[in-house]
């Protein structure tokens, strides 16, 4: 019974973590997604905003202990950066 407990758990602690890995992989794409999306529409403000959104996801990530090299989305946080603003650079959406 021990040993189906402890098997127990840990599967549901895996379960939870493909679970949140999956919440977790919509973000950062569909603040890029968005950005560029409102870009063409020629709604600037809201592609700058968007952009913001992802830069602080990503800096609240890195305030909690994770690396540029960590992965986020399958993609390094610092590459996540750099896609963000060289978007805002690119489009002369820099304040």
């Amino acid at each position: 019974m021990k040993f189906y407990t402890i098997i127990h758990t840990q599967l549901l602690k895996q379960n939870y973590q493909i679970k949140h890995m999956k919440i977790e992989k919509q973000v950062l794409h569909h603040c890029l997604d968005k950005a560029k999306e409102f870009y063409k529409l020629g709604e600037r403000d809201k592609a700058r905003d968007y952009c913001d959104m992802g830069i602080a996801y990503v800096a609240g990530k890195k305030e909690n202990g994770a690396d540029g090299e960590d992965l986020i989305e399958d993609v390094k946080i610092n590459l996540w950066l750099e896609r963000f603003w060289m978007f805002l650079e690119n489009k002369q959406l820099m304040l």
